[in-house]
């Protein structure tokens, strides 16, 4: 190469470059595939903050590994598919099993705190059935009876005549074999106070707070006077308590005849053994705690009666004066000693009218009876703190927070108590066993089931009310709704209550349950029933759930009605045997029974959505509120804004049941396998809507409580303060008005509209 001006002076040979790093292109790889899966699983951590509600788990229970599911087939059964299941609990239940559990129940006296071996055998028969079980007891407080008397008297100076010594007791049958027990309980009124009082007597009709109120304004004179009332219309410890306010010193009760329809002895029916009419000897024992104050053991009103917790003074909720249950035999001398003294009852209003010993020669005068015949009414009671027994059994499904609890109270006033309350016994074990062979089958439940043998019941809803008290943070948190039976099969009509949160479910099942009184072939216990649910009040064990937790209550029967054999309600005669000749001689109605609440419980735990409906709920207020303006008493009270309220409540319930209406629907659409994530954000919406489905009935409690019984909390359903077995709707409203205190009535108004508004909230 020639040497030019432009040639360099030195040359250096440069290498060529070496790579500044070996394997750049695995390096390479290895940073995007980093970088790709810290994306993913960005993506992944921060889609469910978007998607998914997160009040049901932390956000680490959504991602694809943590099987957020209740389990691997949802939204189909588990194991076993619904429609299998349905035919099991269709199936299994069967008469003889009724029976015997029947025969079993109603051999021996079992008295509240006093039946312990049949707990422990409802334990064992329900472990046997497949149920996780154990017994929660308390210490409640509670009387027994230990002596009686009852005598009229006719005092001539200083001499005084035994005009009639009543009986007190049941006639022992040869045809009824716990009727002649020698332990059998006798006569007697729960929580009735002890004394031995004589005085002269008045005839108060049915003791209701209208009838003492017309014989105020008649100038009958009652203080210092005992009253001689009958059964019926109200709850028996309500005439006792309206009887003490007004000065009176003891109470006899009696059932009349007039309370058997055409099912009489005058109208030529032949009693008990013989025929469907009541035995004449025949006594209604009961409680006499006033029940629309507060249910529960009365010494610890609100709390749970546990080993030495402390004790109030139990007489706001239990009479001071004694009171004595009778039958209409006993009582017949009685009403004829009033016979020309005083008004009779036919010069009084339509109430009084009516009267079921006319044939027999009683008038129905009001009395008083003069100066020289009187009652002497002794009744010695024992008063007791003594341990009472529920059996609680768990059949455990795979969503923990939403339970269905079922329950049965076992106690009875007396030795049988075939229909009130061990036709529910018998109904519940058949449940119970119904479930227990689906498990066997193989199915698995969505949600978990609760189930009760309730103790105390009789007395005043004690098992069952210590029970919610002491567990109601639990309660409050996972219970979707009780279900309860009580008197399953005591005639052939059946009859409902509930929360209009459970109408669609108690409907779903008793259009499925064909009925044993069947005047169409096929007919089903809906097409038979017509559907007619009414008002929860009180009288059984779903009170405290009801009003007192705000869980969603449902409450069935088959019951006595026009045609059917008179129910010996409460009395010797309530027996196996009377089940067994004329209550449901074929016990066909104990296995309906079974299948409605098994079909019931099902519904609630195996639907994915609930199987609640809100739009029933609004219109049920709608309803109620219509039926208060009716009992207003006033024209100057507007009840504008509760309408408002309840329409807002009306529109957001139909377009949230509308919603869920539709997660159902994509329940059945087909998802390919990587679009796993829409599974799970279905899931989460459910669980969610369910939530409030769950809430809802909670949003109406009041916490402060009723005027006068804060033991009550909810706004809308409550026993009526003055009948007690009934429902009363807004009874604060109603109570305002009958009182005629309008402020308070305004009080009250804004105290429910703030409760429906927090419900239309839930809802939207």
């Amino acid at each position: 190469m020639p040497i030019t001006e432009s040639t360099p002076l030195l040359v250096v040979q440069v290498a060529p470059p070496r790579p500044r790093y070996p394997h750049s292109t695995l390096r390479r790889a290895c940073t995007i595939g980093l970088a790709t899966l810290l994306c993913i699983a960005t993506v992944l951590f921060l889609v469910p903050f978007a998607i998914l509600p997160r009040d049901h788990g932390s956000i680490w229970s959504y991602l694809p590994w943590a099987h957020p599911l209740p389990h691997n087939s949802w939204p189909h059964g588990n194991g076993l598919n619904y429609t299998a299941l349905q035919d099991i609990l269709q199936t299994v239940p069967s008469a003889s099993k009724a029976k015997e559990w029947s025969r079993y129940y109603t051999s021996g006296p079992h008295l509240a705190g006093k039946n312990l071996s049949q707990a422990v055998w409802t334990q064992q028969r329900w472990q046997e059935f497949g149920l996780e079980t154990s017994i929660s007891s308390y210490d409640i407080y509670i009387n027994y009876p230990i002596d009686h008397r009852l005598a009229l008297l006719e005092k001539k100076g200083k001499n005084t005549t035994v005009k009639y010594e009543a009986s007190l007791e049941e006639d022992v049958l040869p045809e009824d074999s716990t009727s002649g027990l020698v332990d059998r309980i006798p006569t007697f009124h729960g929580y009735s106070a002890s004394g031995n009082v004589t005085a002269q007597f008045v005839y108060a009709n049915f003791g209701t707070y209208d009838d003492f109120s017309d014989l105020v304004k008649a100038n009958v004179s009652l203080d210092g006077k005992i009253a001689l009332v009958k059964y019926g219309r109200i709850f028996r410890g309500l005439k006792v308590k309206r009887a003490q306010e007004l000065g009176m010193v003891g109470v006899v009760i009696y059932t009349d005849p007039q309370e058997d329809g055409e099912i009489t002895e005058e109208n030529g029916y032949k009693a008990y053994p013989d025929g469907p009419a009541r035995n004449p000897s025949a006594v209604q024992r009961g409680s006499v705690q006033f029940l629309s104050i507060a249910p529960g053991d009365p010494t610890t009103p609100g709390y749970p009666s546990t080993p030495d917790c402390p004790r109030k003074d139990p007489s706001r909720s239990t009479p001071s004066i004694p009171s004595l249950p009778i039958s209409y035999k006993d009582a017949i001398p009685l009403l004829k000693a009033l016979n020309g003294h005083g008004p009779k009852a036919s010069d009084f209003n339509e109430y009084w009218q009516g009267g079921g010993l006319t044939h027999k020669g009683v008038e129905y005068n009001i009395g008083p009876t003069p100066e020289d015949v009187v009652l002497n009414l002794n009744n010695e009671q024992e008063y007791v703190t003594t341990p009472l027994w529920n059996v609680i059994g768990v059949l455990k499904g795979t969503i923990p927070d939403e339970v269905i609890v079922i329950g049965n109270h076992r106690d009875a006033w007396i030795a049988g108590g075939a229909g009130d309350p061990n036709s529910g016994s018998a109904a519940l074990n058949e449940v119970i066993r119904s479930f227990g062979q689906a498990v066997k089958a193989g199915w698995k439940p969505l949600r978990t089931i609760v189930f009760a043998s309730w103790d105390g019941e009789e007395y005043g809803l004690i098992g069952s009310t210590e029970w919610v008290e002491e567990n109601l943070s639990w309660l409050s948190k996972s219970v979707v709704a009780y279900l309860n039976v009580d008197v399953a099969a005591a005639g052939r009509h059946f009859k409902a209550s509930a929360s209009p949160l459970l109408n669609k479910a108690i409907y779903e099942a008793t259009g499925l349950v064909l009925s044993p009184n069947q005047t169409v072939v096929n007919q089903t216990v809906l097409d038979v029933w017509g559907g007619d649910i009414s008002t929860m009040g009180s009288g059984s064990d779903f009170t405290a759930f009801q009003d007192f937790a705000g869980i969603p209550s449902f409450d069935y029967a088959f019951a006595q009605k026009d045609g059917d054999a008179v129910y010996q309600y409460h009395s010797n005669y309530d027996s196996f045997d009377w089940m067994n000749r004329y209550g449901d001689p074929n016990w066909t109605y104990h296995v309906a029974a079974a299948k409605v609440l098994s079909l019931t419980a099902a519904y609630l735990v195996e639907t994915p959505v609930l199987g609640l409906n809100a739009t029933d709920y609004a219109s049920g207020l709608a309803a109620y509120l219509d039926s208060v303006k009716e009992k207003a008493t006033t024209a100057d009270f507007n009840f504008k804004a509760l309408d408002v309220a309840i329409a807002q409540l009306y529109n957001a319930a139909v377009a949230f049941d509308a919603y869920t209406a539709s997660l159902t629907e994509q329940l059945h659409e087909h998802l390919p396998w990587w679009k796993y994530w829409k599974r799970i954000q279905l899931f989460f919406k459910i669980r969610s809507a369910n939530s409030k489905y769950k809430n809802l009935e909670r949003k109406f409690l009041y916490q402060k409580g009723l005027d006068g019984r804060d033991w009550y909390k909810h706004v809308v359903f409550a026993p009526g303060l003055w009948t007690g077995y009934s429902g009363a709707t807004f009874p604060g409203l109603v109570e305002s008005f009958q009182s005629g205190d309008l402020n308070n009535a305004k009080r009250w108004k804004t105290i429910i509209k703030e409760r429906i508004d927090e419900a239309t909230a839930l809802l939207k």
